[in-house]
């Protein structure tokens, strides 16, 4: 969309190909989108990054063509400041689904 985006939607309007489709994926990826950040903000609460949410964030990222968010979950895997990057990390998941949410509203 802009120079500032966290969504490369070159790739990812290429890797799903029918876009009614990516709308309907995109709707569900926005509608988990609390369920997921309420994770990220269990994780700062703990202050401690389990596996499974990386993994789990890892496949978020891809699936939607973020560098940005797959480059915080690259940080987080070997974070010496778990809280402070959970924190980073939820702020990018935030943006790239509002980024999402207003892609949908366009459409």
């Amino acid at each position: 969309m802009n120079q500032q985006s966290t969504i490369d939607w070159f790739k990812l309007k290429a890797q799903f190909g029918n876009e009614h489709l990516l709308k309907v994926w995109l709707a569900d990826v926005v509608d988990g989108g609390e369920q997921e950040a309420q994770l990220i903000r269990q994780a700062i609460a703990d202050g401690e990054i389990n596996s499974g949410l990386l993994q789990q964030l890892q496949g978020v990222a891809a699936l939607v063509c973020s560098p940005a968010l797959s480059t915080w979950v690259k940080r987080l895997k070997h974070s010496e400041q778990p809280q402070a990057d959970l924190e980073q990390c939820l702020a990018c998941y935030l943006e790239v689904v509002s980024e999402i949410s207003h892609y949908l509203k366009q459409q």
